[in-house]
């Protein structure tokens, strides 16, 4: 019985001194710079070209102006709350911010 409990601890220790052992030093060298290789890949291509991100940036400054001035307008005129804007894309979440952000500045 004592040796059937050495030889189940023991087991995974030697499963783990055969898979191990044969790596050398240039192979284990090798596996780190191709792990590194793939990780500069993946965080270049993962990155949106700068042209891309100023545009949407523009636009939403801009859809934030025209939101910001439209909210500041109907507040100043006390008139209720009416956000009228549709889709989805950069300046019409400028517009949402900037309305929201006007209408509440007076």
């Amino acid at each position: 019985m004592r040796i059937k409990k050495s030889l189940i601890l023991a087991g995974p220790a030697l499963l783990t001194a055969v898979t191990l052992g044969p790596l050398t030093t240039p192979s284990a060298q090798a596996l780190a710079e191709t792990s590194a290789t793939i990780a500069q890949t993946s965080t270049h291509v993962a990155s949106k070209p700068p042209e891309k991100r100023k545009a949407k940036k523009q636009q939403y400054n801009n859809g934030r102006s025209a939101g910001y001035a439209d909210g500041r307008d109907d507040c100043r005129k006390k008139q209720p709350y009416s956000m009228k804007y549709s889709g989805g894309g950069a300046y019409q979440r400028g517009f949402a911010d900037g309305y929201n952000s006007g209408y509440h500045s007076c």
